[in-house]
């Protein structure tokens, strides 16, 4: 069979229909009845609030509880993000929005987002609007107002996970003023976009939002190149007491797949096997997949409604609804060993090539009673809640083998290849149902305590087709959570909690592996748990806010090998985490305002198996962080620079390879009026060496040169 049948077509990029956002921006605005020329002649009158729109700390965080909260009073740590600030800086992904946030770290695959956070986490713990998110995909931020981490296990409100947190996408959505933004970008490497946002009152309790965007780059990297756009229109309803929200979002993320540079071995042993690593040799442009075929196309549809109702002055009903229908095909080279086995050779490395045809779908929805009961000093805050969840992932994966090339100076010309076999072809089901009850209880003025259980059911259905064989497994897990605030005085808040959360079999990303010989997915959920302590002030009449923790968060219950049965694995491994966090966010002075946070954390292995046992967790550095000084006058011309610290982390497992740390500093400038402003941003002005990101000792990603992106934007 003709190997042409493997190979997937790639589709080029339709043009978004922008005319369509252009031609909404044309419709009237809805007046009342009424004379509007004597309107016209009305004083205009200009509102401030009590924070400037660029202090970047949020009046109300919704990730931490499931309702909106001063984030002074969860027991836990949170970090907010602005979008509009990662995109300022060419910034279009979480990746690049996520660097600097302290216990935050990347293990993104050129595939897929993936992160630590305070060294544990999985793809499970991706949420959009607080709804799972957990495909495999790279999600972009044209339609995300803000990115809202929650440090810390998670589970009483969001179900399974790998336990270090959750990342919270939070959506822009249409509002009662009518104001629309189109902005243009050109950048270093090729860098060409377009995006425009228009919000649109269009009667007594209607509106609505379209957001849309394209844009084209190159890379620093020699073949590859990208291009992404994005359509996501929304309607809500709101008469008081009652609204609906409806949105969708379609986008397209096309790119040449690039998963980095490969190590070069730096010592063996008797039997010739690696026992060290150098950092790559070849220099960072340098590409290792097969320049003209390789290329990844993600194209995904999301849908939501939510619909609450006041049926009482506090007490409201909340139906959410959330649909997720993911297409993902790829065609990809790659470095799967940094040597040849066979003849043994250490100057040139070993390539795979696998094509994939990925398609998952998920739905979710959530029915939730929030309200408040009590008077005087004792007051309920009280959600209850039940979820139901049904995903779908079919991955079907062929592979071939291709030949190896260069470590130090790679023909990515070399395409040649075995014909494609199949390789994977297993279609997996979950299932999950949930109960879950939360009471935010204020005690008089100085105390409030947080109190929150969830019962969970999950289900996994996984056929081989190849094989023909079938499993399945399902679990059912209590999740708790407690914590205590207390507020000696109105300007500092001290806390404790726990928490503590579960990941089932099959439940990351999703599917196992049918009568697999020794499969550890055929065993029982792992755990993590946190304790976390810390206390967060306000300072300088509440302009500069603080948060300074302790944590230890430990994942236990990890599958270990027995040192001499093969294939019998017990439940005894543990990986623990104990770390501290100070954040410093506000304004310092009239239009000056500061941004930052810091980790210090030793994450590693406490119980595994004896080669493992000690050794640092992959990809976790022991500090990190970032700080940002910005002076951001309404108008006029404005200014921001700052430092991204990331220390050294292992690239492996095996800590036979880390990466040095880094410090990148980053800066823009700019001048703004009052229908349009103008940016000119920098990453890396210092133009330094470094490595971002690594997925394995044979996958590791430098860091980019120094990069311009100058924006353009326009109001009305």
């Amino acid at each position: 069979m003709s190997s042409s049948r493997f190979v997937f077509r790639r589709t080029r990029m339709r043009t978004l229909p922008l005319a369509l956002c252009a031609a909404f921006t044309s419709m009237p605005l809805y007046a009342e009845d009424g004379d509007d020329k004597e309107k016209d002649k009305l004083p205009a009158v200009e509102v401030r609030g009590e924070r400037s729109h660029y202090d970047p700390r949020p009046a109300r965080v919704s990730t931490a509880t499931r309702t909106a909260a001063d984030p002074r009073d969860v027991p836990q740590s949170i970090s907010s993000v602005s979008v509009e600030q990662v995109a300022s800086y060419g910034g279009r992904d979480l990746a690049a929005a996520l660097a600097g946030v302290p216990g935050v770290s990347n293990i993104s695959d050129t595939r897929f987002d993936a992160f630590r956070i305070r060294g544990f986490s999985n793809a499970g713990d991706l949420l959009l609007d607080g709804m799972r998110d957990d495909a495999q995909y790279v999600r972009s931020l044209g339609n995300i107002e803000r990115i809202e981490v929650l440090k810390g296990p998670a589970a009483v409100l969001y179900g399974r996970g790998g336990g270090g947190g959750v990342i919270n996408r939070i959506s822009k959505q249409p509002g009662p003023e009518a104001h629309a933004n189109i902005s243009t970008s050109w950048g270093s490497y090729g860098r060409q976009g377009v995006a425009i946002d228009v919000n649109r009152p269009l009667g007594e309790h209607w509106s609505m939002r379209i957001n849309a965007g394209r844009e084209r780059n190159d890379s620093f990297r020699n073949e590859v190149d990208s291009t992404r756009q994005y359509l996501a229109p929304s309607l809500k309803w709101d008469d008081g007491r009652s609204s609906w929200l409806l949105q969708a979002e379609y986008s397209e993320f096309e790119r040449v797949p690039d998963r980095g540079m490969p190590a070069r071995v730096a010592a063996v042993n008797a039997a010739r096997e690696p026992v060290s690593y150098r950092l790559p040799p070849a220099s960072p442009e340098k590409f290792f997949g097969a320049a003209g075929r390789d290329f990844i196309r993600d194209a995904n549809l999301n849908l939501r409604s939510t619909f609450t109702h006041r049926i009482a002055p506090d007490w409201q009903v909340r139906h959410m609804l959330s649909v997720l229908d993911l297409n993902s095909d790829f065609d990809n080279t790659f470095v799967m060993q940094g040597f040849v086995s066979s003849p043994r050779d250490f100057n040139r490395v070993q390539r795979g090539r696998f094509i994939q045809n990925l398609q998952q779908r998920n739905i979710q929805t959530n029915l939730e009673l929030e309200g408040k009961a009590g008077s005087g000093p004792l007051v309920h805050n009280m959600l209850l809640g039940a979820e139901y969840s049904w995903q779908k992932r079919e991955p079907r994966l062929w592979s071939a083998g291709a030949v190896p090339v260069s470590i130090t100076n790679p023909n990515s010309n070399a395409n040649q290849s075995s014909t494609p076999a199949r390789f994977q072809m297993t279609y997996h089901k979950a299932n999950g149902q949930a109960l879950y009850a939360q009471d935010q209880i204020d005690i008089g003025q100085h105390w409030k305590l947080l109190a929150g259980l969830r019962w969970d059911r999950f289900e996994i259905d996984s056929s081989n087709k190849i094989a023909g064989r079938r499993s399945q497994r399902s679990s059912s897990v209590l999740s708790p959570r407690v914590g205590a605030v207390w507020g000696p005085v109105a300007e500092h808040n001290l806390y404790l909690s726990y928490s503590k959360n579960f990941a089932p079999v099959g439940g990351d990303t999703i599917g196992i592996t049918p009568n697999a010989s020794g499969n550890v997915n055929d065993l029982g959920p792992q755990y993590s748990r946190q304790y976390e302590a810390g206390i967060k002030s306000d300072w300088l009449d509440r302009k500069l806010s603080t948060t300074l923790s302790w944590f230890q968060l430990d994942l236990y219950n990890r599958a270990v090998a027995d040192p001499v049965l093969s294939g019998i694995f017990y439940l005894t491994g543990l990986e623990r985490n104990r770390g501290i966090e100070f954040s410093l966010n506000g304004e310092i002075a009239r239009d000056w305002f500061i941004r930052s946070g810091v980790t210090r954390q030793n994450a590693k292995v406490v119980e595994a198996e004896r080669q493992f046992t000690g050794k640092r967790s992959t990809g976790v550095s022991s500090k990190g962080g970032s700080v940002f000084i910005s002076y951001a006058p309404a108008l006029g011309f404005f200014a921001e620079t700052g430092l991204v610290y990331e220390g050294a982390r292992y690239a492996d497992r095996d800590n036979l390879l880390e990466l040095p740390g880094y410090t990148r500093w980053d800066g823009k400038i700019g001048y703004r009026l009052r229908e349009a402003e103008f940016t000119l941003a920098a990453v890396n002005l210092a133009n330094r060496g470094y490595y971002a990101s690594a997925t394995g000792a044979a996958q590791i990603m430098p860091g980019a040169p120094r990069s311009l992106t100058f924006t353009a934007a326009y109001k009305f």
